[in-house]
């Protein structure tokens, strides 16, 4: 609330003073009554968005994609004169949330305007319910820039039409589209289709990304761009306490899919490789748990009590994700698919040692000389979450005892995990300081 205004010292009789208490007793009384209603509509808000993780997945998404075609069509794509070096750049996607998709647009920013480039960011997560988490990058805002330009929309191809609507017709005038997309499967879902009609180019992360994409028949520029990782600027590594157990981290988002993820299988070659109560650590962070009750349940099943495994289950900035993250031995993901692997890159980047499932695209960047690979063997696509529903499709099932294998190598040979992990910093450090796109 604002401070009621005092009269200055030598002040005559005035009406515009004599109105500034009127005026403020207004704006207290309308402020409280904010304040109010504001509560109201945050309460209703929590209750409507309860009701609606309730209903049917199946239902949500064609009620969504529906609203989408009604309410969103598609603007008339701009037909840009050239892609000019000199444009300016605008990122579009979810700059202030803690998701990998908000990391990936923070990223993008960073590298356009390292590279001299005149760089604006436009926010999208309001529009996607992602949650802001004390977010501190600063960008300018893009939402007026008229003219000619770059748009650089990292936000999936089904939601590209209301994405465009988003944006508006007026920015969007005399603009480059490209969007920037990100899939886990080797075929990308018909759907994208309408996705790619509302673009000039399409960028990915990973050349299996871009074997995704070409597998719906597309035929346009696709530009491989993996995301410039080395570029966030992370803190160094902690000094490691000099008694602290070999110790294991693993983080991921249970609305990118928990069985894509697998953490139970984590936790299950964690116990296999370290039996009864050996001296050994494993920290997992997992977000967004509200979107999958049934995951959280099982890994809670999973970890089973065990004094040994920390779970964490909250979002957090990202000064508190690297404070969680502390002085590992060992980043592990035992996960199906991946189209990038953001985790896996970023702890390379910071000379920490990786192991993870060998396929889909983190197998560009891990291999035996920088890493540990785990074996695997395909199998039908199965996610109750229904995020990947792929009639035909395939994805890794890791080998849990040969990760529990290389985690006690890991553990029991320090001088091949330091091996690996610094020339597993120097490939990522080199493959990630950069952006095609820029």
């Amino acid at each position: 609330m604002r401070p009621m205004p005092t009269a200055q010292a030598g002040e005559g009789f005035d009406l515009h003073a004599m109105r500034q208490p009127v005026a403020w007793v207004r704006c207290s009384i309308n402020g409280a009554l904010s304040v109010r209603a504001g509560h109201f509509l945050g309460q209703a808000t929590a209750i409507l968005k309860s009701i609606w993780r309730r209903l049917p997945i199946r239902f949500r998404r064609s009620a969504f994609r529906a609203a989408i075609n009604v309410l969103a069509p598609a603007l008339p794509m701009p037909v840009p004169a050239s892609l000019e070096p000199g444009a300016p750049r605008i990122v579009a996607g979810f700059l202030t949330s803690p998701s990998g998709l908000g990391q990936s647009a923070r990223l993008a920013i960073k590298a356009f305007s390292g590279a001299g480039h005149d760089t604006y960011g436009v926010d999208l997560s309001y529009a996607f319910n992602e949650p802001s988490t004390g977010i501190k990058d600063s960008f300018r805002d893009g939402r007026r820039l008229t003219g000619p330009g770059q748009v650089l929309i990292n936000v999936n191809a089904p939601f590209m039409k209301y994405t465009l609507q988003l944006l508006g017709r007026r920015l969007l005038q005399d603009k480059h589209v490209t969007g920037y997309w990100a899939w886990e499967l080797e075929r990308a879902p018909d759907e994208w289709r309408n996705g790619l009609a509302c673009v000039h180019r399409v960028a990915v992360p990973s050349r299996f990304v871009a074997g995704a994409v070409e597998a719906l028949g597309w035929r346009g520029d696709i530009i491989v761009a993996p995301h410039p990782v080395a570029l966030e600027g992370a803190p160094p590594l902690p000094p490691r306490p000099a008694d602290q157990p070999f110790t294991i981290v693993s983080s991921f988002n249970v609305a990118s899919g928990f069985v894509r993820k697998n953490p139970v299988a984590l936790v299950e070659a964690f116990k296999l490789a370290f039996p009864n109560n050996a001296p050994a650590r494993l920290r997992v962070l997992a977000t967004n748990t509200e979107h999958y009750p049934e995951g959280k349940a099982a890994l809670l099943a999973a970890v089973g009590g065990d004094p040994r495994i920390e779970l964490c289950m909250q979002s957090l900035s990202r000064e508190e994700y690297w404070r969680w993250y502390g002085a590992p031995d060992l980043f592990a993901s035992l996960h199906r698919a991946e189209g990038f692997g953001l985790g896996i890159a970023e702890s390379m980047c910071r000379g920490v040692a990786v192991l993870a499932t060998d396929w889909s695209a983190n197998s560009e960047f891990v291999d035996a000389e920088s890493g540990f690979p785990v074996n695997y063997t395909l199998t039908p696509v199965s996610d109750p979450q229904l995020r990947y529903e792929a009639p035909g499709s395939l994805w890794a099932e890791p080998d849990i005892g040969h990760a529990a294998e290389l985690m006690r190598r890991a553990a029991e040979d320090s001088d091949l995990r330091v091996r690996l992990a610094t020339i597993g910093k120097q490939r990522a450090l080199a493959r990630f300081s950069s952006f095609p796109l820029a």
